[in-house]
């Protein structure tokens, strides 16, 4: 059987290291290491979050309480309580819709209802459209827009997890001096490890094939002590998305907000250096666990100019986004006025200051140019436009963060010397 064998390297130029006299001594630099920090350096493979999925299916009493209808426009699978009445898709808008029968899937375990009317998201979407600067024409001609909101409960898959993390990082304090004719720069460098653990309850994850995750994303976050148990009852007047995407596609999905999550956690606690970078990382969850749910959604789809567009808003807390993107003709109609001002502006005052000069314009074109990105920026952040969430900072337990490796060592200093140039005297 083959011995495995670890080679430990210097941290400062590579070198291999030798166990010398209670130390690991590099032989090329001459640094030396206590054997417990070069330890510390080294995060152990594996890992990874896991969610144990649910497997309840709907009943024979569930069957005969609900119906099934599957869109001939664009396929998707839909369904409701048995004295609602499906007309059209509120996905794609097509009145192609069959009844079938409910057979198989994962039953939702709880169901969040509606608080937004029908009235107040139809008054959300209206108002939406006033004051977009960079709105596309067509979005703005009221011939063009739909009003008509279709009532869907959207199926999520909800995670729960303890994670556990190990990151260590390679940190630097860096320190300028002037001595004599020099300039001197001392740059410390260090490991810090940092370990912890943190819970996470309820991160969402829709279960549609047919909405994009950065919409559904976008209307977090719902509150989930307003859930009632699942009943057929509960979909009356409504549609719910029968779920298309099951658990275990999802779950990547809400493994890496985990992730995301715990990670910044852990650096948010490395704190003094002039920089830090991650070396490496290993994190786990242990009783992972998956919920199925329906959430409330007002949708409309409507198609422009041959594009399909979603608007959505939450039915429970109101909060609107869209996939709409910001007009390209108006966005550099709007940089270039903002950037010219600003510019004339700046232009305007140096030459008061008699202050003109090449240096000085560059500098005024950057002022300009950064105010365009910056008013450009804001109007698109009025689309609303959906964006994907990197982490779960709103699924954290109260409570649950806790640190028990707190590690930071001294590894070597760098030093680099640059002369000062000294101004020529006048004769």
């Amino acid at each position: 059987m083959p011995v495995s064998t670890v080679a430990y390297n210097c941290p400062a130029c590579g070198a291999p290291l030798a166990y010398q006299g209670g130390k690991l001594v590099c032989a090329a630099c001459g640094n030396q290491y206590d054997l417990d920090v070069i330890e510390a350096m080294q995060v152990a493979d594996g890992g990874g979050v896991a969610f144990a999925a649910p497997e309840e299916t709907f009943t024979d009493g569930d069957a005969q309480q609900m119906q099934a209808y599957i869109c001939q426009g664009c396929g998707a699978e839909l369904m409701t309580e048995d004295t609602t009445t499906a007309t059209e898709c509120p996905y794609c808008g097509s009145p192609t819709i069959l009844p079938e029968r409910i057979e198989g899937g994962v039953r939702p375990e709880y169901v969040v209802p509606f608080v937004v009317t029908k009235e107040q998201a139809q008054q959300q979407f209206t108002e939406y459209f006033k004051g977009k600067k960079l709105m596309p024409n067509v979005f703005l001609d009221g011939r063009n827009r739909i009003s008509e909101m279709r009532r869907l409960f959207v199926p999520y898959w909800l995670f729960d997890c303890e994670a556990r993390a190990d990151i260590v990082y390679d940190a630097q304090k860096r320190q300028v001096r002037r001595e004599g004719d020099w300039e001197v720069t001392y740059t410390d460098h260090y490991i810090v490890r940092r370990g912890g653990t943190m819970g996470f309850d309820a991160i969402p994850v829709d279960g549609s094939e047919k909405l994009d995750n950065a919409i559904t994303e976008s209307l977090e976050p719902y509150d989930l002590s307003a859930a009632v148990p699942f009943e057929p009852a509960v979909l009356a007047g409504a549609l719910a998305d029968h779920a298309d995407v099951d658990a275990a596609a999802c779950e990547a999905r809400a493994a890496q907000r985990v992730e995301n999550s715990i990670a910044q956690a852990m650096r948010s606690t490395v704190t003094g250096y002039t920089n830090v970078m991650e070396r490496g990382r290993n994190i786990r969850a242990e009783g992972g666990r998956v919920t199925p749910v329906l959430m409330p959604v007002w949708l409309i789809t409507t198609e422009k100019e041959g594009k399909t567009y979603t608007f959505a808003i939450n039915g429970q807390t109101g909060k609107l986004t869209c996939d709409v993107p910001a007009d390209t003709g108006k966005s550099l109609l709007w940089g270039f006025g903002t950037f010219a001002g600003v510019f004339a502006l700046c232009a305007a005052i140096l030459y008061a200051m008699a202050m003109m000069e090449s240096g000085t314009l560059l500098i005024a074109g950057i002022i300009a140019l950064v105010a365009a990105f910056i008013v450009v920026g804001g109007l698109t952040a009025q689309l609303r436009q959906a964006a994907h969430q990197s982490a779960a900072a709103d699924y954290v337990r109260s409570g649950s963060f806790s640190l028990d490796v707190r590690y930071d060592r001294f590894l070597y200093q760098n030093v680099q010397r640059r002369r000062i140039e000294q101004p020529n005297q006048k004769r």
